[in-house]
């Protein structure tokens, strides 16, 4: 036991009795059996872990009894709406600022007739948490915009707040759910009239919040169907819109829910310090392993610790997701979507691991031998540090949520470079033609037998070309593109008598390589029934008309600053889960919708939205910016595509050998006899993924 920790608050709920009750069209919400022995064991397990006294930690609980009309608790410590919100509100004017609190709800999620018609219109609907009393006359739900608030009041009070959901808002068909009293959640809908007054704050006050909230969004509820975009907390939720949160007897014979169960085990086996990241690399796969139709979602801020008691820069690699010892294999969450082709190559380190650069934590080596559009299947080819009979798996070798490192693509990819210099070379101020010659040998020998780009021959022509280095006659290195034009967006050159100039002209090779191999990323199946089904749209409001940028092929030109809406629609027939990245002016990649490392799924024939202010780096004047939108049938992690700016540092990366899922992230199929020529690969994967992108060029107001 640890000594007790003062700056530690818990509020803990969890409902397996529902109050007797019958709802319009005969529905109603059914007992759970595993939602109070969830919180039980929350609770045990933070006593134990942080000591905390009683008063730090807040319970609200209804057990069913032999008395099918009443639960065992006293109304006091029931969680009723009064007194759900009643206990927020102590615990946020209890704790102070930079204070850790944990919140945990297990029971059922609902939707119901909206009480802010005048916010979501006529036929709107409200998410909600469903409290013990639902049943009764004028009982409440804890809705969306309530619930919100409160989770704001906390974060405006700087508390560090981690929530995790064990419940669902599905909105799938009642008959699927018919009978499977394992899920926490019901596909109807709540119609019947209830008070329309907020014990949390007035209607208006709430509905200004949820606009504040929202207010670089659009139509964006990514958090099971509850709450906005998570903004200064931690979230995991037990499953995506559309699914299931299921319970089950996991040991002995009592029931748990699924994400408490396995986040309860892997915080027992890790320990507090464990990231948000690991964490939820390790509890997602084991639950979808668990149950099909059960995803998690991990929202918010995420590098940090769990608890949130220290900052933690994520390492965005790829996280193993089944471990299959019959065939020597593990599934990764990486696939067609991202860039990878058969015979792609990973190491597998332990499960934590945070230097890479550590080959003691090194596992295994495993070739990609089954592809799909966000997972693939990879064959263990080596195994380190363990002596087994044909590099064959064994129990517990490794272990789910396992980081793996992308090292080789299994097919060649190489942007051909070509010097330019000056005939006869000058000399530059403080530096000799003979070690101007010295410094091109050095170029060349140090690119040798690199994966991303490799000089011509003497014998090629200038069409195998993909960059052109030129050294002008000032001895400064400047990047072409094939047709011998400056790269975009590379604003100063390298200077040949630069400290290791060398250094950071192959570095500068390597990142525009990278960076353009994202851009070029597409599904290139022409038969893909998915491409062209997301439609991405530039919006802004002109006279109170909503116009949209980007059409007709359009390219907006866009001030500093200036405020827009990207509206991404789903016009296929199936849910797809959405990821957006930006491609910024300094070359820098981030994932920006949503936040988090999961996904926002959308409906059919329905759209998301956020708005975007694109900010030039130092020193722009202006700038083009690409907007890329990626969708996928399973959820997948765009994260592991980011980049930082160009010239800075990019964490765990190699010239010769890249150690981390970044250095090679995407390939290009070419033609051995033609390298100009891609060559489309068409597997199964390409119906599960499709990518649009919007160019954007952004110019300082003031020019």
């Amino acid at each position: 036991m640890t000594n007790q920790t003062p700056n530690f608050y818990a509020l803990l709920i969890g409902i397996d009795f529902y109050f007797p009750h019958r709802l319009p069209e005969g529905n109603y919400y059914k007992n759970l059996r595993g939602c109070v022995q969830d919180i039980n064991h929350v609770e045990t397990y933070l006593k134990t872990t942080f000591n905390l006294t009683p008063d730090q930690i807040i319970k609200l609980t209804a057990t069913a009894s032999e008395n099918p009309n009443q639960p065992q608790e006293p109304p006091e410590l029931l969680p009723t709406y009064e007194n759900i919100v009643d206990k927020f509100k102590e615990l946020t004017a209890k704790a102070q600022p930079q204070d850790q609190v944990y919140i945990h709800y297990s029971g059922h999620g609902g939707r119901a007739k909206t009480i802010f018609e005048s916010l979501k219109g006529f036929g709107g609907l409200d998410e909600a948490l469903v409290p013990t009393d639902i049943g009764q006359p004028n009982s409440r739900y804890l809705r969306d915009l309530e619930f919100a608030k409160l989770l704001e009041e906390m974060v405006e009070k700087e508390l560090v707040v981690t929530l995790v959901l064990d419940s669902c808002h599905s909105g799938g068909a009642t008959r699927e759910m018919s009978g499977d009293d394992r899920i926490r959640g019901e596909g109807f809908i709540d119609t019947t009239p209830r008070p329309t007054d907020s014990l949390v704050a007035p209607l208006q006050e709430l509905a200004q919040n949820w606009q504040a909230s929202t207010e670089n969004s659009r139509n964006i509820t990514v958090v099971n169907g509850l709450l906005p975009e998570p903004k200064g907390y931690t979230l995991i939720a037990a499953c995506r819109d559309h699914e299931f949160a299921y319970e089950k007897v996991f040991e002995g014979t009592e029931r748990n829910g699924a994400l408490t169960y396995f986040l309860l085990k892997a915080l027992r086996q890790e320990g507090t310090e464990i990231s948000v990241e690991e964490l939820f690399n390790k509890i997602s796969s084991q639950v979808n392993n668990e149950f099909e139709r059960q995803t998690p979602m991990l929202m918010g801020e995420t590098d940090r610790t769990f608890f949130g008691g220290q900052s933690f820069v994520a390492s965005r690699k790829v996280p193993v997701m089944k471990v299959d010892i019959k065939k020597n294999r593990v599934q990764l969450q990486m696939g067609q979507a991202s860039g990878i082709k058969k015979g792609a190559e990973f190491d597998i380190f332990k499960f934590r691991t945070r230097d890479f650069e550590d080959s003691d934590n090194r596992i295994a080596t495993a070739k990609v031998v089954e592809l799909g559009a966000s997972d693939c299947w990879a064959e263990v080819t080596a195994l380190y540090g363990i002596r087994t009979i044909n590099n064959q798996l064994t129990e517990g070798m490794i272990e789910i949520g396992s980081p793996a490192v992308y090292l080789s693509p299994g097919l060649k990819q190489i942007r051909k470079v070509r010097l330019l210099l000056p005939d006869p070379l000058p000399p530059f101020p403080g530096v000799t033609i003979a070690s101007i010659s010295t410094k091109i040998e050095e170029i060349k020998t140090k690119v040798e037998g690199h994966r991303w780009i490799e000089f011509c021959s003497e014998t090629e022509t200038d069409e195998n070309v993909d960059y052109f280095v030129y050294l002008n006659y000032e001895g400064e290195y400047w990047i072409l593109d094939a047709n011998r034009e400056l790269i975009k967006n590379v604003l100063f050159p390298i200077r040949i008598d630069e400290a290791e100039a060398t250094e950071r002209l192959i570095n500068r090779l390597i990142h525009v390589a990278r960076y353009e191999s994202i851009l070029e990323l597409d599904n290139e199946d022409a038969f893909a029934t998915l491409n062209g089904k997301i439609k991405v749209e530039l919006v802004k409001s002109v006279k109170g008309e909503q116009v949209v940028l980007n059409a007709d092929g359009k390219v907006p030109v866009l001030e500093e600053g200036e405020r827009v809406m990207l509206r991404m629609h789903n016009e296929s027939k199936r849910i797809l889960n959405i990821s957006a990245l930006i491609l910024q002016a300094d070359l820098s990649i981030v994932k920006f919708y949503p936040r988090g490392s999961s996904d926002d799924p959308v409906d059919p024939g329905q759209d998301k939205g956020t708005t975007i202010e694109l900010e030039l780096p130092e020193n722009y004047q202006e700038g083009v910016f690409i907007i890329k939108v990626f969708a996928t049938v399973d959820a997948t992690n765009f994260q592991v595509l980011e980049l930082p700016p160009l010239d800075q540092p990019r964490p765990e990366v190699g010239d010769k050998k890249p150690t981390n899922a970044l250095e090679q992230l995407l390939t290009v199929v070419v033609d051995e006899e033609n390298p100009k020529r891609k060559i489309t690969v068409v597997t199964d994967a390409s119906e599960e993924w499709t990518t649009e992108k919007v160019e954007v060029v952004v110019k300082n107001s003031g020019v």
